[in-house]
C-alpha cells in the first residue's frame, strides 16, 4: 500500500500537524465528511498522509477567511488553487470590524430563554467550527453577553435562566481557551479582573482571543487584589496580564489597584485592561504604560507573540 494512503497516524498527531484541535477535527468529520479515517482494532481513529494533507489545506483556507461549509467538498487541486488566490488577494474584514451575527445571537437567546443548555452548548460547538475565532468572539459572544445583560436589567431573564446561561457560556469559553493552547513553550498570559470587578466574561473572552493568537492562557478568576495578581504573574513567569473591568466603572480605588499591578511588575510584562468600566481612564493607563485597547479587535492586534518567546 502506498505510504500516502496508509492509515497510520492517530488523531493527536493529526492535531499537531494541522493545528486543528481534536474536537474541531471530529466535528469536521461528522458534520462535513472532510476525511474518513479508518479505525484500528481497538477503535482508534487512524489517518493517512493524504488525510493530513487535505486537513492542512482546509485549515489554511479557513484561516484565510473561507467557511468550512463552503469548501469541504473541494478536492486537493481546487483547495490549492483557492489558497493561492487568497494569498494574492487576502480577505480582510472591512475596517477590521466584525458586525454582530444577528441570526446566531437570536438562536442562542432562544435556547437560553427555553433553558435548553445542552442544545446551547452544541450550538456553540458548531459555531466554533464554522466561524473564525475573532468572528466567534466579536460577532457572537460579545453581543450575546450584552443582550443577556440587558435582559437581566430589564427583567426579561429570571435569575435561574441567567445563571444557567452563564454556566454554559463560562464552560464553553474555558474549553475554547484551553483547547487551542498547543505550544507549551509559548508565552503565558494571565487573565482576570481587578478588585471590585466580579464580571468575569470579558477576561474569559480575552483568554480565548489570546489563545488563538499563540499565547498560553491561565484564568485567575474575578475580583483579585493587585498584590495577588502581581504575585501570580511573578511566580508563573507571565509575559502579559490581561484585565477586564466591565461593571461597575472603576472608581479612584479601582484605578489605583490597576496602577499598583503595573508598579509591581517589570516593564517586560505587558499589562492590558479593557471593558466599559475602564474606558474612562484611558489617559491614566497610557501615562502609566498600560495598554488599553478600545475593542477586542484592537486587543487582537496587540497580541503579537514576542520574537524571543521561544
Amino acid at each position: 500500500m502506498p505510504e500516502s494512503t496508509e492509515s497510520r497516524h492517530p488523531i493527536r498527531v493529526v492535531a499537531q500537524r494541522t493545528g486543528l484541535s481534536t474536537p474541531v477535527l471530529r466535528a469536521w468529520e461528522r458534520r462535513y465528511g472532510v476525511v474518513t479515517p479508518r479505525r484500528s482494532e481497538g477503535g482508534q481513529r487512524l489517518y493517512s498522509d493524504d488525510d493530513i494533507r487535505r486537513l492542512q489545506l482546509l485549515a489554511t483556507a479557513v484561516d484565510g477567511g473561507r467557511s468550512i461549509g463552503l469548501i469541504a467538498e473541494l478536492d486537493l487541486p481546487q483547495l490549492e488553487a483557492l489558497i493561492d488566490e487568497d494569498r494574492e488577494t487576502p480577505i480582510h474584514p472591512i475596517g477590521d470590524f466584525v458586525a454582530p451575527d444577528v441570526e446566531r445571537v437570536k438562536t442562542a437567546l432562544d435556547l437560553i430563554d427555553q433553558m435548553r443548555t445542552d442544545d446551547l452548548e452544541q450550538f456553540f460547538m458548531r459555531c466554533a467550527v464554522e466561524l473564525r475565532p475573532h468572528e466567534l468572539v466579536e460577532g457572537l459572544m460579545v453581543p450575546l453577553l450584552q443582550e443577556i445583560g440587558r435582559g437581566w436589567q430589564a427583567g426579561r431573564l429570571g435569575p435561574s435562566t441567567e445563571h444557567i446561561a452563564s454556566v454554559a457560556i463560562r464552560r464553553f469559553l474555558e474549553w475554547m481557551s484551553s483547547t487551542n493552547q498547543k505550544d507549551t513553550n509559548a508565552p503565558l498570559a494571565l487573565t482576570g479582573t481587578p478588585a471590585g470587578q466580579r464580571h468575569e466574561f470579558g477576561a474569559l473572552l480575552a483568554g480565548v482571543v489570546a489563545a488563538y493568537e499563540g499565547w498560553r492562557v491561565r484564568f485567575m478568576g474575578p475580583d483579585l487584589p493587585a498584590s495577588e495578581i502581581a504575585r501570580a504573574a511573578d511566580k508563573l513567569g507571565a509575559r502579559m496580564v490581561a484585565l477586564s473591568a466591565v461593571h461597575p466603572r472603576l472608581d479612584a480605588t479601582g484605578v489605583q489597584e490597576v496602577l499598583e499591578i503595573r508598579r509591581r511588575l517589570p516593564l517586560s510584562v505587558k499589562v492590558v485592561i479593557g471593558g466599559a468600566g475602564a474606558d474612562a481612564h484611558r489617559e491614566r493607563w497610557r501615562d502609566a504604560g498600560i495598554v488599553s485597547p478600545p475593542s477586542f479587535s484592537d486587543f487582537r492586534d496587540s497580541l503579537r507573540v514576542p520574537d524571543d518567546a521561544n
